[in-house]
């Protein structure tokens, strides 16, 4: 009995330790098990945030290529603004508010970052509203264009008719003129006979300059029923070898091509449109030089007249 009992004791200490290696193989694959879930679950984790990263760099490579584009289209739409300039001082003024707007934007879009989208997509909505006020304003002038065209080709029209006005204006204007110089020339004093001669004290001729008291220029004032009667004064100038003009003073001055010039002697007439026979007298100062002179007569404003003497 004892035997079998401790037989038995035996056996349920064999069959102990039979199965105590059991337990940490089991427990090894579970550790196993629970190793192989964490790593899948970090490689699925890990593939999910490379993809969300290699996303995220796609759609901030668009939203700055958006950026860009919105940003080249506004300095775009700015030159056309620029082309729309127009002598329309009232359009001008809206076309440079609305070149302020877009200013205004190109300045903001440099602050927002590319990945802002809402920002973005409410800057391109304001394009498309700034291209839409562009349009209006390019079918304005377009409208005031063709109204400039039509007022030029007026214009054109007019010009040429007033051209064409002033042209004839121009030549009756001339012919007056031409008329009128004829006339003026026809109505002229002339003279003939016209003789210088020096005198000594005793009123013969005598060129001797020691001998010479006065210098007489005879001349006779042909009739002229073109010419205006009434009292006119006569001039004589005479000018000696040296070009200076005898003169009793500076003072004595009359107008002759709008200047005022020195005279030698002058008479005063009364012209009724007949021959008239003229005697003027200059007295010797004792300026005279020996050589030949000048005599010079004037009437009326214009030259009537010239002869010449000589003085030894």
């Amino acid at each position: 009995m004892e035997d079998q009992n401790k037989n038995q004791d035996l056996e349920n200490e064999q069959q102990t330790n039979n199965q105590a290696p059991v337990a940490p193989q089991k427990n090894k694959s579970g550790l196993l098990f629970i190793l192989f879930l964490v790593i899948a679950l970090l490689a699925v984790v890990t593939w999910l945030y490379i993809d969300q990263r290699q996303t995220t760099e796609e759609i901030e490579t668009a939203l700055t290529v958006e950026k860009d584009s919105l940003q080249s289209h506004l300095l775009q739409l700015r030159d056309e603004y620029d082309a729309l300039m127009t002598d329309n001082d009232s359009l001008n003024s809206h076309l440079n508010e609305e070149k302020e707007k877009i200013d205004d934007l190109l300045a903001e879009i440099k602050t927002v970052k590319a990945t802002n989208y809402v920002k973005i997509k409410q800057l391109q909505n304001e394009l498309g509203t700034l291209r839409a006020v562009a349009k209006s304003y390019v079918r304005q002038i377009d409208s005031l264009n063709t109204m400039n065209q039509a007022l030029v080709a007026e214009n054109i029209l007019v010009k040429n008719e007033i051209k064409e006005v002033t042209q004839t204006k121009d030549k009756l204007e001339e012919q007056n003129k031409d008329l009128s110089g004829k006339v003026e020339l026809a109505s002229t004093l002339t003279t003939e006979n016209l003789l210088a001669v020096p005198l000594n004290k005793r009123g013969k001729p005598n060129n001797k300059i020691n001998k010479i008291v006065k210098i007489k220029i005879s001349f006779q004032i042909k009739a002229n029923v073109l010419a205006e009667a009434g009292e006119r004064d006569i001039y004589v100038r005479i000018a000696g070898p040296d070009d200076y003009i005898l003169a009793k003073s500076e003072d004595d001055l009359f107008e002759f091509e709008g200047q005022k010039i020195v005279y030698s002697a002058k008479r005063p007439v009364d012209y009724v449109n007949k021959n008239i026979d003229l005697d003027i007298f200059w007295d010797n100062n004792g300026a005279l030089l020996t050589g030949a002179y000048e005599v010079y007569i004037f009437a009326d404003g214009g030259e009537i007249g010239t002869t010449q003497f000589l003085i030894e």
